[in-house]
């Protein structure tokens, strides 16, 4: 067999090889001994068909089988190359006793990392930041500590209720009586909370409603078992010594607070600038990637929402498969920058991930995977694929924060966002 270069287009290398008389022979051994050992052709007892009588038998299909295995034969030559997706062949053909096959190798893209020296990523000034942790805090800390007594009248805003309630879908029960405390605020809108509103208890609610994205229709029936009224208490010194009886003044209180938003901060500003950066890496990076390489893993990404029944919610969000082949194809070259280039910076850094840091790690996370460290630390050693995740998320941390130490980090004052909707998923 013998290969020859042909051309490089962005990250694929065409080659085309070449099989000898012998090889093709070789082959078409194979396929006979392939059709003996599994077809019967009448007038033969199996396992002694010539390979006349099989070149017959098979027509077109046998010069399809020889190139077929040639081919498997190639796929043995170029197993030990570093390749970015499967090899595609993009021509085959069998002229006498010779034959040819052209093939295509995806590499993986190159890329071109812009100088981030002048990238400039945004933070809040600490102070701003930390003044509106002890507000919200000490707003929390009153929630928390607020005298909750039953009520008589009408749901208002600013009450708890406890409710029952069942969901019915196409005529089936996907919720039944299911008991729930929620609290009436004037930004929850959700049709489940704000139809309380101006009922009593022991009364029964029902309305239909949909879900942005679905057409589906849920029918809510609620039974009101219980309204409470919340009264908050007065932020003073009392209210400090409730909270934390080690302490005389609300000063005190305060002054606590704020030591933890400064340590919170800290923790908060690593990860919110490495976030930033994250998602500057597609500003600066220039990769060259083919239109063939991106197809292949659009249509993985198409044929998987298609196995987890994504599809058709994904396709009626995009409206037409032209715009989601778009948002698929966009997805998937920020994802390519993104990985290639913490591979790059990885490599022109010397970065590793040592064992210890694997298991420093391991120990930090194990609090939210809701297991000892003890056990963490085991399964880092017994699950590779826990391992290989953990490795990866170490080294991007590790090459995000060297693109945060050299580009120009600003502060700015915060915005004052809209408090938070806790807009929660109720038909699941």
């Amino acid at each position: 067999m013998e290969k020859n270069f042909l051309k490089k287009e962005k990250n694929i290398e065409k080659f085309i090889f070449y099989f000898t008389p012998e090889e093709v022979e070789k082959a078409e051994g194979e396929v006979v001994k392939y059709v003996n050992q599994h077809y019967s052709i009448p007038g033969f007892r199996k396992g002694k068909v010539p390979v006349s009588i099989v070149r017959n038998f098979l027509d077109e299909s046998f010069d399809e089988m020889v190139l077929e295995n040639l081919s498997d034969t190639i796929e043995k030559e170029i197993k030990e190359e570093k390749l970015y997706i499967p090899a595609s062949i993009v021509s085959q053909k069998r002229e006498g006793d010779v034959a040819s096959i052209e093939v295509e190798l995806h590499r993986e893209p190159e890329l071109k990392i812009k100088d981030f020296g002048e990238l400039e990523l945004m933070i809040p000034k600490r102070d701003e930041v930390v003044a509106n942790y002890v507000s919200n805090r000490l707003e929390e800390l009153r929630n928390e500590h607020a005298i909750i007594e039953p009520k008589d009248g009408p749901v208002e805003i600013g009450d708890m209720a406890k409710i029952e309630y069942s969901i019915i879908k196409d005529g089936k029960k996907i919720a039944d009586k299911k008991v729930q405390e929620v609290q009436i605020t004037a930004e929850d809108d959700r049709p489940m909370v704000k139809n309380l509103i101006g009922h009593s208890r022991g009364d029964t609610i029902q309305f239909n409603r949909t879900f942005e994205g679905s057409d589906n229709e849920y029918f809510y029936s609620i039974e009101l078992n219980e309204v409470f009224k919340k009264s908050l208490p007065e932020i003073d010194d009392e209210f400090a010594r409730t909270v934390d009886p080690d302490l005389s003044t609300l000063d005190e209180l305060k002054k606590k607070i704020e030591e933890e938003g400064v340590k919170s901060f800290a923790g908060w500003k690593k990860d919110f600038l490495r976030q930033q950066a994250m998602d500057k890496i597609d500003d600066l990076v220039e990769i060259e990637i083919a239109e063939s390489t991106i197809g292949f893993f659009v249509q993985r990404a198409i044929e998987n929402s298609k196995k987890d029944k994504s599809y058709d919610g994904y396709l009626k969000q995009a409206e037409s498969l032209e715009k989601l082949v778009e948002e698929f194809r966009t997805g998937i070259i920020n994802e390519v920058k993104k990985n290639r280039f913490i591979e790059e910076m990885a490599r022109i850094e010397g970065l590793k991930v040592e064992e210890d840091e694997l298991v420093s790690y391991s120990e930090e996370m194990s609090s939210y995977w809701g297991m000892s460290a003890d056990r963490a630390r085991e399964m880092i050693k017994s699950r590779e694929d826990i391992r290989e995740d953990l490795t990866s998320t170490i080294l991007r941390n590790k090459v995000l924060d060297i693109v945060v130490e050299r580009a120009k980090v600003v502060e700015i004052e915060p915005k004052k966002e809209a408090p938070e909707q806790s807009e929660q998923k109720e038909k699941e």
